[in-house]
């Protein structure tokens, strides 16, 4: 084909502009030549070993090169030039390049990384002197999960920290447990110190005013705070404010929640078969016609084929926002930081909220070169509103889904399908309601005083005020109402608590010939609180104007009021030694005095020693084995204690008792079943812990591997009476509870270069729990010390157990079945395992129920984080193995799970004599199936996608024209995907309880 005129002109213009281009670039690199030079040479560690792969960077340009693996490089650069040498794990370098053409530039580890300043007790310490069991856990990491609560925040983010779901609902908090359960009747909640103060719950912190947070674990950390230690320590360090130009700093998110489930229901159509089979079966196996199983209201649905969903009616997509917002100056004088949090998130169940405004002001004064005071005061308010939730989740699954859901005036049905057994849950949501509201003031003074060189003293003085008021009210058309004549119920309950805390801290810190370094500490330290509760329920109010506000026109009030006192005052001493930081040796002890113990046992005393020996700074070390970077061995012993959750329980109780004497009543009070125990002491946690911290490849692979024993003596345990001595319970100190376990935490820095960086890192926690004594008798003499059956306490068993018949399948047509005393069994119900088959066929107790562990057998978390050039990616993977939980859902009648074709629950696949294979029994009106309990237990383990972000972080140039000094854009989903067994919204929840959503959020962070 030939080309035409302007095709020609085109390509021959084309052949021209490559010429001149090539003509400019020949110009440009000889320019660039004549005003560049040369720049090689070599960088290394401090011990003269290469580093590969470090960056090499022209300041105030974009040309960089990377060191080969000899270490070696070259780049051209201007003759007056700065270049920047950047490594993972070691300081920055900066070298000028005038009147140079190689370089040997030696790089030392960072301080960052060996020096990074770890909050212990009373105190901080390097990173690399720490020599006692403590995670850190770092803010950045926290931050990236989607929620409010604290607690979430930390869900795999260190070994040997459980965190399980308390609720799912908005503003809620979940449970923290350190190395196991280590007491039956006292708390297991490990503490929570901000700033030096003890708070009431870690959520009492706005997560992104966290500077630091480190949680002690073994009892050698531990044994300094003594009382409330056993089960562990979360230290938590605020921001401050920094000299220099002020700095803004926001970050905040908005998304939407929805729920992820585990199960099926039946739909119409199946669950108006399993009605037809569980009257058939009541029915000698023949089909009643449909009429008479089926109410009107539930035949005309079944005629029709219209059924209701009642899931689509009771849950919603929830909608989360979170907004921080927080402000950093300061002076050579006076540095200030403050914050405010705003949080509101509407719930997955329709009606429920949750708005908290928190906000921070933290205060630092230097007087002179030997005074500094400061303050910190930290302010939160939060409101919420909920229905009856757990009855509202539970009715939508076991509802029937025949009938309807409105009366023809539009309100709802009462009963959707005109039976009794099943109300329509969705009244509650709109006519039930709880109100909450929270007030927490902390305000925090504190006095730093220089008195000898190394040799300090610290006044801290703290005051905390938490006031809750919560009111609820069911309306006179909630299903309370309709049950209690069309009259409403509600009350209104008040609870304040006032603590006080004054620490006196002394520290010295000398060395001695250099290589002697030593440290003391001495506390002194009262603490104190006043808790006081009213609450006023109320019966049949007869109008809902006024709702909750109505209580007193109600026809039956009752009041109860309530309140306690308690105090504690310490004593605490800790000596450290370490020689050249290779061999470190810490002895502590705190004596406590509380007041909630016998007059004969207030005083408790909790010593510790712990040593160490660090073998990487060892020389032959260094010049023998130079991959293995860092090598620390640990080991620790020492003891904790642990408190009654309430006071007074060693004392007697008396109870109230009202007569009628000539017409007046008149109140006096009686012994109760509480006998006093002046002799009730401290429950005591002693723990062994040895470790090895490890650093190989210049820390490119770091871990921590522990493995520690604890035995918890004395425990709180209630002992139960002989009738004849008038009482029948007394808190005593008996038996003994033994935890065991494992702990690894791994991190790995497998690629890092200038555009491309990419860690892993991976935690396993094993703990074994088991109780080894209790009463210590021997009743029937075979020298084995007896159970405790009706408590479920088994020697050598874990503290929490279920106890039942296992069911092992089900009885077919045909088969030999056998005769149970009050129980006629038949073809289709469960058959139970038998230990001894020659015993008879009634169920043993003793011999035929097993015992299994509500306790994991391990869990875990696999992380991954990842950075190209301006993107960053992490994720987390979380799992739980070998645990068990019992579903009320499989079994319960009011739950769903007795398959009596009253109420709907989860999908089974039933026996019927067409379908022999069913692994469910057989349904049947009117009564359960013998020994549907022994259903009820479920593998619960679980693998979760927990936490997926990505981020991109805006070019500084645009940072530039905008003014800010940061800026990044990022999307994060928590709680994505779970893969289990267990039949449920969560595996660590009941249906009934308020589900755990799943969160997916768009978010910005900013600097000014």
């Amino acid at each position: 084909m030939k080309k035409n005129k302007h095709e020609k002109m085109f390509f021959l213009g084309g052949n021209y502009l490559k010429v001149i281009l090539l003509l400019f670039m020949c110009i440009l690199s000889t320019t660039t030549n004549a005003q560049e030079t040369s720049i090689t040479g070599k960088v290394v560690d401090s011990q003269g070993l290469p580093l590969p792969g470090v960056n090499v960077l022209s300041k105030g340009t974009s040309k960089g090169v990377q060191t080969d693996f000899d270490g070696n490089f070259s780049i051209n650069v201007r003759a007056k030039s700065i270049l920047v040498f950047s490594f993972i794990g070691m300081d920055e370098v900066s070298v000028p390049t005038e009147n140079k053409q190689n370089l040997k530039v030696v790089m030392k580890a960072s301080s960052q990384a060996l020096d990074e300043i770890i909050v212990v007790g009373y105190g901080t310490k390097k990173k690399s002197d720490v020599i006692s069991s403590v995670a850190s856990v770092k803010p950045g990491d926290m931050i990236k999960v989607a929620t409010s609560d604290v607690g979430e925040m930390l869900r795999g983010k260190a070994a040997g920290v459980q965190v399980t779901l308390s609720d799912g609902g908005p503003g809620s908090s979940s449970s923290i447990q350190i190395r196991g359960k280590k007491s039956i009747n006292g708390s297991n909640e490990p503490i929570v110190i901000a700033d030096g103060i003890v708070i009431g719950s870690i959520n009492d912190i706005n997560a992104n005013d966290i500077a630091s947070l480190e949680i002690l674990k073994d009892a050698a950390a531990q044994s300094i705070y003594g009382a409330r230690a056993s089960n562990g320590v979360i230290l938590i360090t605020t921001k401050r404010g920094k000299t220099g130009k002020a700095k803004i700093a926001y970050n905040g998110f908005s998304g939407v929640q929805t729920i992820n489930r585990n199960f099926d229901i039946y739909s119409g159509e199946e669950f108006a078969q399993l009605k037809r089979e569980a009257y058939r079966t009541s029915n000698n196996g023949v089909y009643r016609p449909d009429n008479q199983v089926f109410s009107p209201l539930e035949l005309e649905s079944v005629q029709s084929g219209k059924y209701i969903d009642w899931e689509k009616y009771a849950l919603r997509t929830g909608v989360t926002n979170n907004h921080s917002l927080s402000v950093s100056s300061g002076t050579d004088k006076t540095s200030i930081f403050t914050s405010l949090n705003y949080i509101n998130t509407s719930g997955v169940v329709p009606n429920t909220d949750f708005e908290k405004v928190a906000m921070r002001i933290n205060v630092d004064q230097r007087i002179s070169d030997w005074l500094k005071v400061g303050m910190n005061l930290s302010l939160q308010f939060s409101e919420s509103n909920r229905p009856n939730v757990g009855n509202i989740l539970n009715n939508a699954i076991n509802t029937s889904p025949l009938g309807k859901i409105y009366n023809d005036d539009g309100s709802f049905r009462h009963l959707p399908g005109g039976i009794q057994e099943t109300p329509n849950p969705l009244i509650d949501i709109y006519e039930t309601n709880t109100n909450e509201l929270n007030r927490n003031d902390i305000m925090n003074v504190f006095l730093d005083i220089n008195i000898l060189k190394g040799f300090t003293y610290k006044l801290n003085a703290s005051r905390r005020s938490w006031n809750y008021k919560a009111m609820n009210f069911n309306s006179s058309r909630s299903l309370s109402g309709i049950a209690n004549s069309g009259q409403g119920s509600g009350s209104i309950l008040f609870k304040d608590n006032v603590e006080y805390q004054f620490s006196n801290i002394l520290n010295y810190n000398f060395k001695l010939a250099e290589k002697n370094h030593f440290s003391a500490t001495g506390v002194y330290e009262i603490t104190s609180s006043e808790y006081n509760e009213f609450k006023n329920s109320s019966n049949r109010i007869p109008s809902d104007i006024l709702g909750i506000y109505g209580l007193e026109s109600a026809f039956l009030n009752t009041p109860e009021i309530g309140g306690n006192e308690r105090s504690l005052i310490s004593f605490a001493g800790k000596l450290e030694y370490d020689f050249d930081n290779r061999y470190y040796f810490t002895v502590s002890g705190r004596a406590d005095g509380s007041s909630v113990f016998g007059k004969n046992n207030k005083w408790g005393f909790f010593p510790a020693v712990n040593a160490a020996w660090n073998v990487s700074n060892e020389s032959f070390m260094k010049e023998h084995v130079p991959v293995l970077s860092n090598l620390k061995l640990r080991a620790s012993y020492g003891k904790v204690g642990n408190q009654p959750k309430d006071p007074y329980q060693s004392m007697a109780v008396a109870d109230q008792r009202d007569y009628i004497i000539n017409g007046i009543k008149v109140s006096g009070y009686v012994p109760g079943s509480q006998l006093s125990n002046p002799d009730l002491r401290w429950e005591t946690s002693t723990q062994l812990n040895l470790a090895t911290d490890f650093g190989l490849f210049k820390n490119r692979l770091t871990g921590t591997v522990e493995v520690y024993n604890t035995d918890t003596s004395d425990l709180l345990i209630y002992e139960t009476l002989n009738a004849n001595t008038g009482y029948t319970t007394k808190l005593s100190n008996l038996g003994k509870v033994n935890n065991k376990g494992l702990e690894i935490t791994l991190n790995g820095d497998l690629i890092k270069k200038q555009d491309f960086r990419l860690s892993l890192g991976a935690t396993f926690t094993k703990n074994k729990n088991s109780i080894v004594s209790i009463y210590g008798k021997d009743a029937n003499g075979d020298g084995r010390e007896d159970d405790s059956v009706g408590n479920l306490w088994f020697i050598g068993k874990p503290i929490d157990v279920y106890y039942r018949y296992k069911a092992v399948g089900i009885y077919q047509q045909g088969e030999n079945i056998p005769i149970v005393t009050g129980t006629t069994l038949y073809p289709g119900d469960i058959k139970l395992y038998d230990a001894d088959p020659s015993n008879g066929a009634n169920p043993n107790p003793d011999q035929d129920r097993v015992i299994t562990s509500k306790m994991p057998d391990w869990f875990g978390t696999f992380s991954v984080s990842l950075e190209y050039k301006r993107f960053d990616f992490s994720a987390d993977i979380y799992t739980v193995q070998g645990v068990t939980r019992d579903n009320l859902f499989l079994y319960d009648y009011v739950k769903g799970g007795s398959l009596r074709g009253v109420k709907n629950g989860i999908k089974q696949d039933y026996w019927t004599p067409e379908n022999p294979g069913g692994n469910w029994p057989r349904p049947r009106d009117g009564n359960d199936p013998p020994y549907i309990n022994t259903l009820g237990l479920q593998d619960a383990s679980y693998i979760r996608l927990q936490n997926v972000s990505l981020g991109f972080k805006f070019p500084e140039n645009t940072l530039k024209s905008l003014g800010l000094s940061n800026m990044r854009l990022y999307v994060t989903g928590s709680n994505l995907i779970t893969i289990t067994d267990y039949q449920s919204y969560s595996p660590e929840k009941d249906i009934n309880d308020y589900p755990e959503p799943v969160t997916c959020v768009i978010g910005l962070q900013v600097g000014f």
